[in-house]
């Protein structure tokens, strides 16, 4: 009973062989869609243990045909022999089949290294990688004033170590380290070579560098100044580099407070409205929440803030902390470390759709504008302005629409200005026309 059943597979499989010798199926057709990956990771021709391999998307990003470093998708740790493995890699298109090895040696004596590779479906790919011999910088630092050495990291300028964009980042050493308690670092990992300086750093706002003809902490180098940036310079080979102790003298400044509440003209509270403060390279961003209140808390700078409203959500019109959408009428804060400030807030208006329709006679021009609350749809009052070269006239507007007649224009096709003048709780607009006079 069951050998007519072995001979019809068994022809089954010969005529599908017969069909992939004579190219009406391809032997990709019958292969799996997926692929494998495996390899070595060695430093200085030996395996390294426990290693850290981890595999990445490479996500072509359409709007620019570049690719990016897209979410983590496995990781696998060396064996004693320092061997790892993946499988089920999609293989089946050309834009889904790109991904990175990364990996990381746990005990920081190699370099974080990465590969892409090109995944083929039903084939095993063999990517080995052999690390670079890490260098490491070791001391000490502490602060002139007593306190302990916590919140300070050293760090050094790699340069343009990657010019692939954010998303690569993760694909490279750490440039920076910790310092501990009791003012001892340890920055390890990092590829041997030169730096142009090594960093101490209190937060964003307070950093010095190390000159090693000195062997203190001064100011980073400016400027086109060779013989100071020599002093500031340093050549790393694999294995530990042990710096000078050194002392900090500048610290971040005092952490400030600032809080202020964001409404609508009649005062209910908005939540989601960005709150941005920011001066020269100093920039944050904060939301506000249900009830319409923000807090920031920030090392800032001394110093004379802007502040700036925006919902993106585009239902409430930006504007500055002082009212308006004009910089030149904004009211500047000023910043005293350590000193909060409350008490920043603000009333914003809803935005306006405006519809226009235009007709054009001899010597006039005729715009009917219909005017739209975003916020509540509903059609406010105001004055419409139509503008022209210096001439204007006004009219008002009454449940959202007004129709205003400029005449005295010159023939042709000619550009005016229709400014609405927004009320109390309804921002202003203006939009630009063209009308074809005759």
């Amino acid at each position: 009973m069951k050998t007519p059943t072995i001979v019809r597979a068994g022809a089954a499989l010969t005529a599908a062989g017969a069909l992939v010798l004579a190219g009406l199926m391809s032997p990709a057709s019958a292969a799996s869609s997926t692929a494998n990956l495996k390899g070595t990771v060695t430093l200085g021709g030996q395996p390294v243990d426990f290693a850290k391999v981890q595999l990445y998307p490479l996500v072509l990003d359409r709007s620019n045909d570049e690719y990016e470093v897209g979410q983590r998708l496995k990781t696998d740790n060396t064996d004693s022999r320092g061997r790892y493995s993946f499988s089920g890699l999609t293989a089946t298109s050309s834009t889904t089949n790109r991904y990175v090895v990364l990996v990381t040696d746990r005990t920081s004596k190699g370099v974080k290294t990465y590969r892409t590779i090109v995944a083929k479906k039903g084939k095993t790919l063999t990517q080995n990688v052999n690390l670079k011999a890490a260098s490491a910088l070791v001391g000490t630092v502490k602060r002139s004033d007593g306190r302990p050495a916590t919140g300070l990291t050293v760090s050094v300028n790699p340069g343009q170590y990657n010019d692939q964009g954010e998303s690569y980042e993760k694909l490279y050493p750490e440039w920076s380290a910790p310092v501990n308690a009791d003012g001892t670092y340890a920055l390890r990992g990092i590829p041997g070579g030169n730096y142009d300086e090594v960093i101490v750093s209190d937060g964003l706002y307070a950093k010095q560098c190390i000159d090693f003809v000195a062997s203190a902490l001064g100011d980073c180098v400016t400027g086109t100044d060779g013989a100071a940036y020599a002093k500031q310079r340093v050549t790393l080979a694999p294995g530990d580099r042990a710096l000078p102790a050194v002392t900090m003298t500048k610290s971040a400044p005092a952490v400030t407070t600032l809080k202020g509440k964001v409404t609508d003209s009649s005062g209910r509270p908005l939540k989601g409205i960005g709150v941005r403060i920011y001066t020269g390279q100093f920039n944050r961003v904060v939301t506000t929440r249900s009830s319409g209140r923000y807090t920031l808390k920030d090392s800032f700078p001394a110093g004379a803030y802007s502040i700036r409203f925006d919902d993106h959500n585009d239902v409430w019109a930006s504007q500055f902390f002082g009212g308006g959408t004009d910089r030149k009428t904004r009211q500047r804060v000023t910043v005293v470390p350590g000193t909060p400030i409350s008490g920043l807030d603000t009333k914003l208006k809803s935005r306006v759709s405006v519809k226009t329709a235009t007709k054009g006679g001899t010597g006039t021009a005729k715009v009917a504008v219909r005017i739209t609350r975003a916020a509540s749809s509903k059609a406010p009052g105001g004055t419409l302005t139509l503008s022209f070269e210096g001439r204007s006239k006004s009219v008002d507007v009454v449940k959202g629409r007004a129709v205003v007649t400029l005449s005295g224009l010159p023939s042709g096709s000619q550009p005016l200005t229709a400014t609405y003048s927004g009320t109390s709780s309804t921002a202003g607009a203006t939009k630009a026309l063209r009308v074809t006079v005759k």
